[in-house]
């Protein structure tokens, strides 16, 4: 569910399983499918799309940015 604020939007993705994680896998998932889809984008550059996974926190990272 998407929710508009005057000086934002925030996206809510209801979870079966701990949020944190979830959204840790479907970040790295969503990196895969851009690591293998776009050619054109790793051949040129490569290191675009390794920053975005390494700013990635790790999962007890991600769990005390929650508090």
């Amino acid at each position: 569910m998407v929710k508009f604020h005057p000086d934002k939007f925030v996206i809510e993705v209801a979870t079966a399983v701990d949020p944190v994680e979830s959204w840790l896998e479907t970040q790295n998932e969503m990196l895969d499918v851009l690591q293998s889809e776009d050619i054109e984008l790793m051949s040129k550059r490569p290191h675009y799309l390794a920053l975005l996974r390494n700013m990635l926190p790790d999962l007890d990272t991600a769990k005390k940015m929650t508090k």
